[in-house]
């Protein structure tokens, strides 16, 4: 029986190494390894096969810098993937495929508009085309928190409690 193939998609560098830690953890736990993909959109106003480092160096940054953290955290030698295509969904799909992908890590960015508001379109067009399980990763909320100032081990809000006692 053959292993099962994890593929992890890399969008850019923010989230590659949170995705490529995920991918490696469950690669680790079927005892096989993760190949890793970044899809470079090639706006329609230009030949698919570009050759211009401005389009490919941010994602060969993106590959290297997986490598690196499956090298540095898991001992692991991934495969990587530098793919040109006019839509990344599709891309990442057609690649799940032609690899016989078992599982398919992706990140979802908050950064959509109302149209996507639930997920990303090129999420969308995985999750529901992609020929194998999709693990995606959505980000925690930030926190609206606000900071506490502290002053000689006590807080603000402690002070104004002493304030407020004392009167």
């Amino acid at each position: 029986m053959e292993k099962p193939k994890v593929m992890v998609a890399l969008r850019d560098s923010e989230t590659a190494g949170s995705l490529t830690k995920l991918a490696c953890q469950m690669a680790s736990l079927a005892g096989t390894t993760v190949i890793a993909l970044h899809v470079i959109e090639v706006p329609p106003g230009l030949p698919i096969d570009v050759m211009d480092p401005v389009f490919e160096r941010p994602g060969q940054q993106v590959l290297s810098l997986a490598r690196q953290i499956a090298s540095n955290n898991f001992s692991m030698h991934i495969a990587t993937k530098l793919l040109k295509a006019r839509n990344a969904g599709e891309a990442i799909v057609g690649e799940a495929t032609e690899e016989e992908i078992d599982l398919l890590v992706i990140g979802y960015h908050h950064n959509h508009g109302l149209a996507e508001s639930l997920l990303g379109s090129t999420v969308q067009h995985v999750t529901h085309h992609a020929p194998c399980r999709v693990l995606v990763q959505v980000p925690a909320p930030k926190s609206k928190a606000k900071p506490v100032a502290v002053s000689e081990g006590k807080t603000e809000e402690g002070a104004k409690e002493r304030k407020s006692e004392a009167a």
